[in-house]
């Protein structure tokens, strides 16, 4: 096999002056032949981490040595390594002339890599099912190693019940669908459309599948799920799955099958009077297409190969839709038939020696549907990208080779909005103080499975208390952000689970991350804002779920070396953006403040534990709990390290700072943005979300703003008298000259926030890139409750309790790695030039500068 390989594809060392990503380039072109292969490595690399990378790199580079593999045996195992040869493993020994186990066992570990780079390193995986895997076209072969590291958390009883349980929010979900629906099946003609179909698009959790099953409540549905043999979830895979997944697969195979289900389901309601009860005759016929005991499975087949033996298959599909149209029960509503296709990633699985998906092929089919039968298809799966359902035209080589008979091959719109968020939040607010961190009130925030999950857990008696549920929803959660089940052994984070954990808690920029926005959403549980009618421009977001702020923070704390990596993440993708110094900084302090706040709720609970355990009512294990609010002075003295009494606290006078200090409580977990500027109604909110607030570009004073609540001990109703806060102000500029002026300016009247006038509130500045003289020297004499003190300006303020924090050495609670990830995230700059590292570069970016700012540039 020795071969003598061209001085391009030699290895040889990378030039040490590069970055770690530059290297691992130089490497790729040095050990992929194709630059088409070396571009696939350079993507696969944006959803793995850089340690597995360069492991990948360093193995296939061994492997070319041990197997003295010339131009085609690289190119062979490369492509098997990348998945685009799928056969068995003995036959892929064969080809490489895997002649040891030493030598098979190396390729293996090649291919695990490639594929599955979240889930090669697990322990639980055997030797006989990572081959199996790799038999498997790709999502097969990961749904089966995510199902061997980690089974389900959650009880399938209490999911089954959830589907079952009362729909909220039907107005505003179900009936604006149908009327889409209706809309689009009436438009669809063959000149104007691509074919009639959509896809239903939305975070896990959301409510897609339960969502198809109240339409068929109203509407004749055919669903058809496509989850995998074997797999426990819920909807379960539906028998007709075998067809829509047969090999081989063609567009005559898809107009059969279609024409064999309209024509059973036509059947179904032939017995249909003008007269019949048609909510009822519709939940007879969703029972007879489920259940696996109706002969409705058996009607299709044998249908679908009668149909096999005739000639002009896009005819009888013609036929049977055109039946639908002209029967009794259909004839009263313009929307007949949804074909409904859950789980639909499947359909994009391209087997072996295969150029074109089922989905392609599927799609094509739908066109042979006639005008005005009222039937649509909707296809539906989480973990799919928008543009595999939904291709632009340009993209797609399916629609192009229809040719001049496609029309204009437009694509009808996704349906998105799914008013689901929220649903179960009741519009009676929390009253009491007690109630504020209950497990139960706050499940209902965000997407309606958690809350209905607790609710029906506890119903069956899953758990003894809501708190062990809350253990299992917040590690299944956990999953869901960072689309990995392996979660109890050490992953190493991508960009896009950074910017998932990130989320839920600080907030992150996604506009302008077109890539990162359609994967967080497809993978990460990000939730799609807005999407344009052409579908190349998505923006994701996070909002406040408390579920996924618990998950996050919690996991957070406790691997500190994935939140440096997260931080490091962050500065990466704001270097791509149109992102300034300042806010950076603001990263930085809710970064900050976020630690700080994670540290107290475990100190206090260490605190409390230590109390209790000697009770009977100690938990046998530590569970993952919504934390309990905490008092100020607790998470100043985190903060300072300085016990709250001994603070410089400014100009406060003695009896609102006991206030502040005795009475004081906070109770957030995450930040959410606020487009407006605060009031007393939003504060408290916020203290019922249990949420800090992110302040708009244009806010006075302030740029995060802490809801405090004045705790009076002698009651425990909730009133928004006793609203105060905490406003922090960040400043990421050198030398800065403001801060002996800054502290009159960090007032409620300034801000515009009108809070009760007999309330203490909090002013804390961020100055993270300046340190005075004074405090320098006062640092060194280890002197350091003075400096936290902010210089007085302007007429006292005996309401306000003020301190400054210079620099990042003034946060004492912070390890030194996470000082020099902060220092990192700081220093992010988007500057044109910074881009450049060689001297052509600079000089051709100067040429874009004015001339007068370009000559203070080095």
């Amino acid at each position: 096999m020795t071969h003598q390989i061209p001085p391009k594809h030699q290895s040889n060392s990378p030039d040490p002056s590069l970055s770690q990503p530059d290297k691992l380039e130089e490497r790729s072109r040095q050990l992929h032949i194709l630059d088409r292969d070396h571009a696939d490595f350079m993507m696969f690399c944006q959803r793995a981490s850089l340690p597995t990378s360069l492991g990948y790199l360093n193995l296939l580079e061994e492997l070319f040595r041990i197997l003295s593999a010339n131009r085609e045996y690289r190119l062979m195992l490369i492509k098997f390594a990348t998945g685009l040869t799928i056969q068995s493993w003995k036959d892929t020994s064969n080809e490489l002339m895997l002649d040891t186990q030493l030598k098979q066992d190396k390729v293996i570990q090649l291919a695990l890599m490639r594929r599955y780079p979240q889930l090669y390193n697990s322990e639980k995986i055997s030797l006989e099912a990572k081959i199996q895997s790799l038999e498997k076209p790709l999502d097969a072969g990961e749904r089966l190693l995510r199902n061997i590291i980690q089974p389900p958390q959650l009880s399938l009883d209490v999911v089954q019940k959830g589907f079952r349980s009362d729909y909220v929010g039907h107005d505003d979900i179900v009936t604006p669908t149908i009327k889409a629906l209706e809309a689009w099946s009436s438009a669809w003609l063959q000149e104007i459309y691509f074919a009639p179909y959509t896809c239903l698009v939305g975070p896990t959790m959301m409510g897609k599948s339960r969502l198809l099953k109240e339409l068929a409540k109203e509407v004749c549905v055919i669903y058809i799920c496509l989850r995998p043999e074997g797999s426990t979830g819920e909807p379960p895979r539906s028998q007709l799955a075998t067809e829509m997944l047969a090999t081989p697969y063609s567009e005559d195979h898809y107009n059969r099958l279609i024409a064999a289900i309209l024509s059973v389901a036509l059947g179904f309601f032939e017995k249909a009077t003008k007269t019949s009860d048609r909510t009822k005759l519709l939940k007879e016929w969703n029972k007879h297409q489920e259940s696996i005991d109706s002969d409705f499975y058996s009607k299709v087949q044998s249908k679908f190969r009668k149909l096999a033996d005739l000639d002009d298959a896009p005819s009888h599909l013609r036929s049977a839709a055109q039946s639908i149209c002209k029967n009794n029960f259909f004839k009263s509503t313009e929307l007949k038939v949804v074909l409904a296709i859950d789980e639909a990633s499947a359909l994009l699985e391209l087997p072996p020696n295969k150029e074109v998906t089922r989905f392609q092929k599927f799609r094509r089919s739908l066109r042979n549907v006639p005008t005005c039968t009222g039937i649509f298809a909707v296809l539906v799966d989480t973990n799919s990208r928008i543009a595999n359902f939904l291709p632009n035209s340009r993209y797609d080589r399916s629609s192009r080779d229809i040719g001049a008979r496609g029309g204009k091959g437009l694509l009808y719109p996704p349906i998105y909005k799914i008013a689901s968020f929220d649903v179960m939040v009741p519009l009676h607010e929390p009253e009491n103080w007690n109630n504020l961190s209950l497990p139960e009130r706050l499940c209902q925030y965000g997407v309606p499975f958690y809350s209905l999950y607790l609710g029906d857990a506890l119903t069956l008696n899953e758990a003894a208390t809501p708190a062990i549920v809350v253990n299992r929803m917040a590690m299944y959660a956990l999953g869901k952000l960072l689309f990995c089940d392996n979660i109890t052994e050490k992953i190493e984070i991508t960009e896009a689970q950074a910017l998932a954990l990130l989320g839920p808690t600080i907030g992150v920029p996604l506009h302008g991350q077109a890539r990162l926005n359609v994967e967080l959403t497809a993978s990460h549980a990000a939730h799609c804002a807005y999407l344009d009618s052409t579908h190349e421009v998505q923006f994701s977001f996070y909002p406040s779920q408390p579920i996924y702020a618990l998950a996050a923070n919690n996991y957070l704390y406790k691997n500190e070396r994935v939140l440096i990596s997260c931080i490091d993440s962050l500065a990466c993708v704001l270097s791509q953006g149109c992102v300034d110094t300042g806010e950076a900084g603001k990263f930085a302090s809710r970064i900050i403040l976020l630690c700080a706040m994670n540290k107290t709720v475990a100190n206090l609970k260490t605190s409390n534990e230590a109390l209790d355990q000697m009770g009977i009512d100690s938990l046998p294990e530590k569970l993952i709990e919504f934390p309990s609010p905490v008092p100020v002075a607790k998470f100043l003295e985190t903060l300072t390290g300085v016990p709250a009494n001994e603070l410089p606290l400014g100009s406060i006078n003695s009896y609102q700072k006991k206030r502040l200090l005795d009475e004081g409580m906070m109770f957030w977990s995450h930040f959410m943005h606020c487009t407006h500027t605060p009031t007393t109604g939003s504060l408290m909110e916020g203290l019922h979300r249990g949420l800090a607030m992110q302040c708009h570009h244009s806010q006075k004073s302030f740029d995060q703003i802490l809801t405090i609540y004045l705790k009076d001990q002698s009651r425990d109703s909730l009133d928004e008298k006793d609203i105060s806060f905490c406003g922090v102000q960040v400043k990421n500029v050198k030398n800065n000259a403001d801060t002996k002026t800054l502290q009159s300016w960090m007032t409620p009247e300034h801000a515009g926030i009108n809070i009760s006038a007999a309330n203490p509130y909090l002013a804390l500045l961020f100055d993270l890139k300046y340190s005075p003289i004074t405090v320098k020297e006062a640092q060194a004499a280890e002197n350091f409750t003075k400096t936290y003190e902010l210089p007085p300006h302007g007429e006292p303020d005996l309401r306000q309790a003020s301190l400054v924090f210079y620099e990042l050495d003034a946060f004492n609670f912070l390890s030194l790695e996470l000082k020099q990830a902060l220092k990192r995230l700081l220093t992010t700059n988007v500057d044109l030039l910074l881009h450049h590292k060689d001297e052509l570069g600079i000089k051709y970016a100067k040429q874009f500068l004015l001339r007068s700012d370009a000559s203070f540039q080095p």
